[in-house]
């Protein structure tokens, strides 16, 4: 196939197939977490070790201040991330993950290893090494897509 050959909506089709077959699983795995797409990005936004403020979060994620603050209220609430006072400046609050949040993010983490584990079973040695190296180029290109939106935000 050629790369004329693709669509984007073959692309996107392929997309949704995949998200339809192993998404159920996933949901069921963490059924317990009951965490919202705002709430796992944050979770891994912090998980960089940054210690943001609101603001650098709001601006990472593309809320507004109130909103993030609400989402982050939500965390702290549940005991995933804490809200901390800047050693440099007092005015200035911090969000950090705390241990509970780390634990959060390494079980989802040890779940979707373990579904990816299941899909790669099914998948011939000479494929493998097809997915690896187009693994190795979207991690390049979503690092780039996050270093640019990192230096412009």
């Amino acid at each position: 196939m050629e790369i004329d050959d693709i669509s984007w909506d073959h692309l996107l089709e392929l997309i949704r197939s995949m998200q339809s077959d192993l998404l159920p699983s996933l949901v069921r795995m963490h059924e317990d977490d009951d965490l919202s797409l705002l709430d796992g990005t944050m979770l891994r936004l912090l998980d960089r070790g940054e210690d943001p403020t609101v603001r650098e979060l709001a601006a990472l994620i593309g809320r507004s201040d109130s909103r993030t603050s609400r989402i982050v209220d939500r965390l702290v609430r549940r005991g995933l991330v804490a809200r901390e006072e800047d050693e440099r400046d007092r005015r200035v609050r911090r969000v950090r993950l705390t241990g509970r949040g780390e634990a959060l993010l390494q079980r989802i983490d040890r779940l979707r290893v373990e579904t990816q584990a299941e899909l790669w079973r099914h998948v011939t040695d000479d494929d493998r090494i097809v997915l690896i190296q187009a693994m190795e180029i979207y991690a390049k290109a979503a690092r780039r897509i996050r270093d640019e939106r990192d230096r412009s935000g």
